[in-house]
């Protein structure tokens, strides 16, 4: 595999994992753009596990044990108090954004130096496991979503949640397990980050690629499988701005930071806008 190849499916990995979370809490019928906040927290915590000398596995799972956490105050929140999950998604994006940095400082110190930590063992064509398994998650969700009862339930929620209700199925309970499992897969995502792409964490480490990443759900059209390409896209675009930073091209530095939120508003555009959404996306849970 050449190296722009690998690089390119080490960043789509992260935006794969964190979109199609986010896509199964749409579906479902609620949002959290607090995504960012969700991959940050998630980042972290693979980064602490690895200081704390535990192997690049167990940073896996303090990642989704803290998504865990993050998907259930969402639901808290946003599902079972019926508040507004814009607000609270932003509220969750400020306050992971100055937690982590906060904890960051503390274990860095005042000198700020650079803390790295082991990263995940290389597999399949040269990528880490957990990076090959992400490009499978849109799959299983697809399978999931169309043959599974619980995952028929999930599509009721979010298109029809008074019919599912009258059924005898607590709207609430699915829109609960659907925030857990995002709140798992977007904190996996981020962790990704810290064990494959970068082996430390800085703040703001997601530079967010938690907005791309819903933006990646709307391109998408809610179809899971139309993530891959799209995550593919965007992370090929970003290994291209890496190398084009390098290149010398004279062009603003700015302009290659910009260049994957540029792509994806074009791709937004040319989309038409909300074909796809679920009905009862953003409704509270009756």
């Amino acid at each position: 595999m050449t190296g722009f190849a690998e690089i390119a499916l080490l960043l789509a990995a992260p935006l794969l994992l964190s979109a199609t979370g986010e896509l199964l809490l749409e579906r479902a019928g609620s949002i959290q753009i607090g995504l960012e906040g969700t991959m940050l927290v998630g980042a972290f915590a693979a980064f602490a596990a690895g200081r704390a000398g535990l192997p690049p596995s167990a940073g896996l799972g303090a990642a989704a044990a803290a998504g865990l956490l993050a998907g259930l105050l969402f639901a808290l929140f946003a599902v079972a108090r019926r508040a507004d999950p814009i607000l609270v998604g932003t509220v969750w994006n400020l306050l992971a954004l100055g937690a982590t940095a906060f904890a960051y400082r503390l274990a860095a110190g005042e000198t700020g130096s650079v803390l790295e930590v082991a990263t995940l063992p290389r597999g399949v064509l040269g990528l880490p496991d957990a990076v090959a398994a992400s490009f499978l998650a849109p799959v299983a969700l697809h399978a999931w979503l169309a043959r599974t009862r619980p995952g028929l339930r999930l599509t009721a929620a979010g298109e029809n949640p008074e019919a599912l209700r009258a059924l005898g199925v607590s709207v609430v309970a699915v829109r609960t397990g659907a925030a857990a499992a995002s709140g798992v897969l977007g904190a996996l995502g981020g962790a990704l980050l810290v064990l494959t792409v970068s082996p430390t964490f800085v703040e703001g480490i997601t530079a967010g690629r938690g907005f791309l990443a819903l933006a990646l759900v709307v391109f998408a059209r809610w179809k899971p499988l139309a993530l891959l390409p799209a995550a593919l896209l965007l992370g090929g675009v970003t290994a291209l701005q890496y190398r084009l930073q390098a290149g010398g091209l004279g062009l603003p530095y700015a302009f290659f930071l910009a260049l994957p939120g540029l792509v994806a508003l074009a791709a937004l555009a040319l989309a038409s806008s909300r074909g796809g959404a679920p009905k009862a996306l953003g409704s509270p849970a009756p």
